[in-house]
């Protein structure tokens, strides 16, 4: 009977040291680590497949390298290698040659005779708005930059004067009597070259200023009408306002040279001569 209880003792004790160790075990820091799960399918595949991709692409690159793993290398890395190397040389090229084209244009400018030296600022303005080198350096041919500063040649280019226009102007020793802003006044109101010469041609070019001319011409003076007032003589005795009054009111030329014909004309003022005619 003792030696029982001794036994169930022995048991118990052995029992309890074996769930204190299980629990002890359970919180220590030396406890086993958890079993890893199985892994779920999905994951399975999803690896398998990974797998299978870099299996194919590495079989395509020693393919396409004829199956040697020296080549490939060296392919992947000469391929990698020229692709920044190009790009980079595009972009040094596209920077080299718009700085070159840029200080070529300043270059030339500096040595053409504006009214006053070019700053770099009036010759960078020059250059954004794309005013030709070819166009400027023509002013300088015709002495005519000089009376001009970089914004006045600008403005003449952006209003759209030809360098033909100018060259009529000097022809007629006109471009010393007219300012940049008349001759831009004068382009953008459709005044022709050949209307130019026929005020040349009649001596009365030197007689009237850009406004004159273009209010004549807008007006629409025929260049016949001009030629009989030169005819009559009597285009010394008219300014180009009295003109353009006499030919808006339907003045005629045949009335103008009864008139010279009668010897009236010369005692009359353009607005006795209109009225004249108003009262036939």
């Amino acid at each position: 009977m003792s030696r029982q209880r001794n036994k169930n003792r022995l048991t118990n004790d052995l029992d309890s040291s074996e769930e204190e160790k299980d629990f002890s075990d359970f919180y220590s820091d030396e406890a086993p680590k958890e079993k890893r799960k199985p892994s779920d399918p999905e994951d399975i595949l999803s690896r398998r497949n990974t797998w299978v991709i870099g299996i194919f692409i590495l079989i395509a690159i020693l393919w396409r390298f004829d199956w040697s793993p020296m080549k490939a290398a060296y392919g992947i890395g000469s391929s990698i290698s020229n692709l920044f190397q190009s790009s980079d040389q595009v972009t040094t090229s596209q920077s080299t040659v718009i700085n070159y084209t840029q200080l070529e244009y300043f270059d030339t400018i500096k040595d053409l005779n504006f009214d006053g030296t070019p700053t770099l600022d009036n010759t960078s303005i020059l250059y954004q708005n794309r005013v030709p080198v070819e166009y400027l350096q023509a002013l300088d041919d015709l002495d005519y930059l000089s009376d001009l500063t970089p914004n006045q040649a600008l403005a003449l280019h952006s209003s759209g004067v030809d360098i033909e226009f100018i060259e009529v102007m000097e022809e007629l020793d006109y471009l010393d009597e007219v300012s940049y802003s008349g001759i831009i006044g004068m382009s953008s109101s459709g005044v022709s070259m050949d209307y130019l010469r026929t005020l040349d041609d009649v001596d009365y070019l030197d007689e009237v200023n850009y406004s004159g001319i273009i209010g004549m011409y807008s007006t629409g003076v025929s260049e016949s009408y001009l030629r009989t007032l030169e005819d009559i003589d009597y285009l010394d005795e008219i300014s180009y306002s009295g003109i353009i009054g006499m030919y808006s009111n339907g003045v005629t030329e045949e009335f103008l040279r009864e008139l010279e014909d009668r010897d009236m004309l010369e005692d009359l003022s353009y607005s006795q001569i209109i009225r004249l005619y108003n009262q036939n």
